[in-house]
């Protein structure tokens, strides 16, 4: 059963990146359906994994705490983070570019919602152990990793504004202390965006 949760967890990523090049290289906007399936298939995988590693212990409660802020940071990276409540998310359906966000999380890394997706099954495989978890782990991470290198060399260039100029001011994953510095400042003056042609992206993970 384990197998199967991973193998649709795997698909899921498949189904997403389908869907970007459906709709954005293609141009059919029914593709869109295939990533909020993907998304819907990802988040029944990993439950079913998470409910069959029983209660959890009292000792693991910390690790917890820990797999529930990764997933509250996602969720704020996809939802929160982007305009109109991540309505956006979706590949876009029209032709014209979208503009770029380049504060706030985004301003850590191109690609935060990486970082906070295999924290999240890192920090539940230390709560719960077992292999299954383990294996979400390393799987899911590295087919999200391999998923947003590809929207970052091929999708995002041609329907997010500005995009080229991102990827030279800001790392691809693995943020640096200079972005770091950028995030909280940015944050702690509250500025909307500082992009030079006061541009925000509106979709990206």
């Amino acid at each position: 059963m384990s197998a199967l949760l991973l193998l649709a967890g795997a698909a899921a990523f498949g189904l997403m990146a389908l869907s970007d090049w459906l709709c954005v290289l293609r141009g059919r906007a029914w593709g869109g359906r295939l990533f909020a399936a993907g998304c819907l298939l990802l988040a029944g995988a990993t439950a079913g994994l998470l409910a069959g590693r029983g209660a959890p212990r009292p000792a693991s409660l910390p690790w917890w705490a820990l797999a529930a802020g990764m997933l509250a940071l996602l969720l704020y990276t996809l939802l929160g983070a982007l305009p109109a409540g991540g309505s956006h998310l979706m590949p876009p359906t029209e032709p014209a570019l979208r503009p770029l966000v380049d504060t706030g999380v985004y301003a850590l890394c191109r690609h935060p919602g990486v970082l906070w997706l295999g924290g999240f099954y890192l920090f539940a495989w230390c709560a719960a152990g077992g292999w299954p978890l383990l294996a979400a782990f390393v799987l899911f991470t590295g087919l999200d990793v391999a998923y947003v290198f590809w929207q970052d060399r091929v999708v995002f260039p041609v329907s997010i504004e500005h995009y080229r100029l991102y990827q030279q001011t800001t790392p691809f994953l693995v943020p640096s202390a200079a972005s770091l510095r950028r995030c909280l400042r940015r944050r702690e003056s509250g500025e909307e965006n500082t992009d030079p042609e006061g541009k925000d992206q509106e979709w990206k993970r």
